[in-house]
């Protein structure tokens, strides 16, 4: 008999799945930002934006396997995010799907290059 008490399934706040990459959008805005200020510096105060968003969204849940901060929100989600910020730079998209496809790629939600 399973009991729902020692289960350690921690499913995202914004579309259900269960988190499987506990990574959460600190670090890896952290990280875009990284990429992102030798591409196109212009767009880090609009990464910086999306990322308040996912910032009431860090009680409870699972814990990022890098940082140890709580977490609810998938990176899948996270960069489904950010990847729309890029939707009038196909290249940007391109090289963002890339280095950081957390299950973008093939995605009805991606933003394809055109």
């Amino acid at each position: 008999m399973h009991s729902s008490l020692y289960s350690t399934k921690h499913e995202c706040l914004l579309c259900g799945d269960v988190i499987t990459n506990p990574i959460c959008f600190t670090c890896l805005e952290s990280e875009v930002e990284e990429w992102l200020s030798s591409r196109m510096p212009k767009m880090i105060p609009k990464l910086k934006k999306t990322g308040g968003m996912f910032a009431s969204y860090t009680h409870q849940g699972t814990r990022c396997i890098l940082c140890g901060n709580n977490m609810n929100v998938c990176t899948h989600c996270y960069c489904y995010e950010v990847n729309k910020l890029f939707e009038n730079y196909p290249r940007l998209t391109e090289e963002f799907v890339e280095f950081f496809n957390f299950e973008l790629r093939g995605s009805s939600h991606l933003i394809a290059p055109q």
